[in-house]
């Protein structure tokens, strides 16, 4: 893959999405190794105390859905399941590792317990991260928009100001559809309550062409690239805004 390839799938996934292939790939390498362990390596003291608890062949199981969950949902901006699929398998390992210290099945098996509790730690505060666009993830002149889930503005920043003559103060609180003309609203209202009640955005990292309206009535053609996802208030929503050609506020 091209380094320009590369660059575009990163942006696509973003942060909590490259978080999961990691996550996503090692998963499949533990269940691989509890799947196919050499003779002797099923007699060292971690193998035992997994054993103990469920057959290895179960683990490997385990660890291999949860990789493959995480390889599917990095794409998706429902990626929550992922996350705590892996945080809660993770945590698990790690005190299956610690239990087994105090049992003496495995003596040195705490070490192993601050290892995976500390990584699914990790996992839970990665969990966390919103995947907004700022300032390092979207070129100089756009216009960048933040809108809850129910399409109301939050955020907006200067070039969106000059772009549809709102002022920041003015915009934000305002619905969304102040900057779309009427025929198109019903459409937009359509698509914020399917994203509501499916947690996925079948128009997240696409280029698409649209009229914009500024404040004096005037449409103009857009590009919008518009991301959903996740912060402590539920589904929220990111638009970055280019004019198109003819449609410059300039």
């Amino acid at each position: 893959m091209s380094n320009g390839n590369l660059a575009r799938v990163l942006h696509r996934i973003g942060r909590r999405g490259a978080s999961l292939a990691f996550v996503g790939l090692l998963c499949l390498a533990i269940a691989a190794s509890l799947a196919f362990p050499p003779a002797e390596q099923r007699a060292a003291p971690n193998y035992v105390a997994l054993a103990a608890v469920a057959p290895l062949h179960l683990w490997a199981l385990a660890w291999c859905g949860t990789g493959l969950l995480c390889l599917v949902q990095m794409f998706l901006r429902s990626d929550r399941i992922a996350f705590a699929v892996a945080t809660a398998l993770l945590l698990l390992y790690g005190l299956v590792y610690l239990i087994s210290t105090f049992t003496g099945d495995n003596p040195r098996g705490w070490v192993g317990a601050a290892v995976w509790l500390a990584f699914g730690g990790w996992i839970a505060l990665i969990a966390t991260w919103p995947e907004a666009a700022t300032a390092d993830r979207v070129t100089g002149g756009a216009a960048v928009i933040v809108a809850d889930a129910n399409g109301l503005i939050q955020s907006w920043n200067p070039q969106a100001a000059k772009l549809f003559g709102w002022s920041i103060d003015e915009a934000v609180g305002r619905p969304l559809t102040i900057l779309m003309p009427p025929r198109l609203r019903d459409q937009h209202t359509e698509g914020l309550a399917k994203v509501r009640a499916t947690g996925v955005s079948a128009l997240a990292g696409r280029i698409i062409p649209l009229v914009g309206l500024r404040r004096d009535g005037s449409e103009f053609p857009i590009a919008l690239t518009v991301n959903a996802w996740h912060s402590d208030d539920g589904i929220a929503y990111t638009g970055v805004i280019r004019p198109m050609r003819g449609g410059d506020a300039d």
